[in-house]
């Protein structure tokens, strides 16, 4: 340390967290430290979890330079895959947001290398590692401010007076940076009183398909609001396959997977994907509150960021920002809340805070979300080559996205106080084909055996032990019936038969629920989703056939509850079957 309380050479630093963010502020910390002839002590603690999914990467032009700023050479094969724009959709209507050229480069090596974050990663670490950074593989449980004792040998006491913790070691520095992702983490084990962005959950999943979608169709796309646990689903295609990630105060893997369901039968998705990855994880969500303590401060998505980023500009803006603030302020408690805080990241804080309301905003907005970004789009004020907006493009702005959704949301709420609702009625229905059955179970001796059943009456059956195709199914070749079982691998079938009833194409469909739990309140929940019947199993053959084909047979006893068919000629006029 220096008497003017600034960082001098030989002065150590801890980053906590070997993410992109923790990455690029060891290689700014060291690029800018050697501009200003202050050689530092950086280490990297790179331990802890790490996400299996391996998210893509979007590089936009501001994305480009400041990694080449960092030393960064950027492989010429991540230009090969480009965004021609993003593509918002919300209730059957649509914006697309173009990008400009050479603007968005989609990084990913998944599956058969890393995924595009783990590549871009690599570079900056390789960058620091280069400049003297060192990467320990260790995980941090707390950060202690500890004065050494006035016997310590003189490289203890010259060595800073915070401690960091970790996996049972304990070593001292200067300063400490938080660069560990989304969320709280350490808490107050970082300091106390630690504030950092609030999150907002999420799920990410890896879709492979028979093609390269980023070749046949090189646009990103943000649906708003399929679901109504869910905000968004963003998918972003990779070189080799989709990546797609759901946000929402209450969204879970099973809301995910079926708005993929909905996503392949609406023609968004490739029909007949594969999930190959699937894991929860968070976003930030709006900008920290208290970020910055006596030599220590958050960076990346620790201190701000919200779900609609798609590139990495901020993050590595928030780390330029904090290494000028380490170097030029020192790391006293009011100089980072001056020079890092208010005025390194003022502007990314206020974007943060605008996206996040903006997405409140556009679910209200509704089929006028679309009209939304395109608004806000026209109205953005002239910005260079390496302007940065919503989803990665040069605009929107944030705040504008923020005004032309709460008009556009206001417009909404007033409407639909006024208007008749309306059901949208595709424009080609296909027709039922009546010898037709769909068997969607996951245990295969169940599926042969109703197969057998049905295939006996001369019936065509179809038979799926995996539901996620179930959806497109139905839309394209309408069956007489689904016999749906509600325990299955990625979404119970209850929610998959309100997916079906809640779609004009599907939503005639007649739909006989099974499941082993024969509960009155499974019994109710089934019929209240919309199915005809309610079957315990095993299922009784003559019973199911009465209920399918209008058989008549021996009577059983009174445990299956049904309702009258949306259409065919099955019994159901009775609420218990005989």
């Amino acid at each position: 340390m220096t008497g003017s309380g600034r960082l001098a050479s030989g002065s150590r630093v801890a980053i906590v967290g070997g993410g992109i963010a923790g990455a690029g502020l060891a290689a700014s910390l060291l690029f800018n430290g050697r501009a200003r002839g202050v050689s530092l002590d950086v280490r990297v603690y790179s331990g802890g979890t790490s996400e299996r999914t391996a998210p893509p990467a979007v590089l936009t032009p501001e994305c480009r330079s400041r990694l080449a700023a960092l030393g960064c050479r950027i492989p010429a094969e991540w230009r090969t895959h480009e965004l021609r724009g993003v593509e918002v959709i919300s209730e059957g209507r649509r914006a697309l947001l173009p990008a400009a050229s050479g603007g968005l480069w989609v990084v990913d090596g998944w599956p058969q290398g890393d995924g595009g974050l783990a590549q871009v990663r690599t570079l900056l670490a390789t960058a620091s590692s280069t400049q003297g950074a060192r990467f320990i593989p260790r995980h941090v449980e707390r950060v202690e401010r500890q004065a050494p004792a006035p016997d310590a040998p003189v490289t203890v006491r010259n060595s800073g007076p915070l401690v960091v913790r970790a996996q049972g070691s304990g070593e001292r520095f200067h300063a400490v940076a938080l660069a560990a992702g989304a969320g709280p983490l350490l808490g107050d084990g970082f300091f106390k009183g630690f504030r950092p962005a609030p999150v907002m959950p999420a799920v990410q999943a890896r879709l492979r398909q028979s093609a390269s979608r980023l070749e046949l169709s090189p646009v990103a796309r943000l649906w708003l609001a399929p679901l109504p646990t869910m905000d968004g689903l963003l998918l972003l295609p990779g070189a080799g396959s989709l990546y797609a990630l759901a946000f929402g105060p209450a969204v879970t893997p099973a809301d995910l997977c079926q708005a993929l369901m909905m996503a392949a039968r609406d023609g968004l998705v490739e029909e007949g994907f594969e999930l190959a990855a699937l894991e929860t994880t968070r976003l930030p969500f709006g900008p920290g509150r208290v970020l910055v303590a006596p030599g220590q401060l958050a960076v990346g998505p620790a201190a701000s960021g919200h779900p609609l980023q798609m590139g990495l500009s901020e993050t590595l803006a928030s780390c330029s920002r904090a290494a000028v603030a380490l170097l030029d302020g020192g790391p006293g408690a009011s100089s980072l809340e001056r020079r890092y805080v208010r005025e390194g990241l003022a502007e990314l804080m206020e974007d943060a805070a605008a996206a996040s309301r903006a997405v409140a905003w556009l679910r209200r907005a509704g089929r006028r979300a679309p009209a939304a970004f395109s608004a806000a789009n026209e109205r953005r004020p002239v910005v260079g080559a390496y302007g940065v907006g919503v989803l990665g493009l040069g605009g929107p702005s944030p705040q504008a996205l923020l005004s032309a959704a709460r008009w556009a949301g206001m417009k909404e709420v007033v409407g639909s106080w006024l208007r008749t609702p309306m059901e949208p009625v595709p424009t080609v229905v296909p027709e039922l084909e009546p010898d037709l059955y769909y068997v969607v179970d996951d245990d295969p001796d169940a599926r042969e055996a109703l197969t057998a059943l049905l295939e006996s009456t001369g019936a065509k059956v179809v038979a799926f032990a995996d539901e996620l195709a179930l959806f497109c199914a139905v839309a394209r070749r309408p069956p007489t019936a689904i016999l749906l079982d509600v325990v299955l691998h990625w979404v119970d079938g209850l929610r998959l038969c309100e997916g079906l009833k809640q779609h004009p194409l599907t939503r005639g469909t007649r739909v006989v629920v099974m499941s082993g739990l024969n509960r009155p309140h499974v019994r109710q929940r089934a019929l209240d989703a919309g199915a005809e019947a309610f079957l315990p199993k095993p299922v009784e053959p003559e019973r199911l056939l009465r209920q399918l084909l209008g058989r008549t047979g021996p009577e059983s006893p009174r445990s299956s509850e049904t309702r009258a068919p949306a259409g065919g000629d099955g019994l159901g006029t009775d609420r218990y079957a005989s």
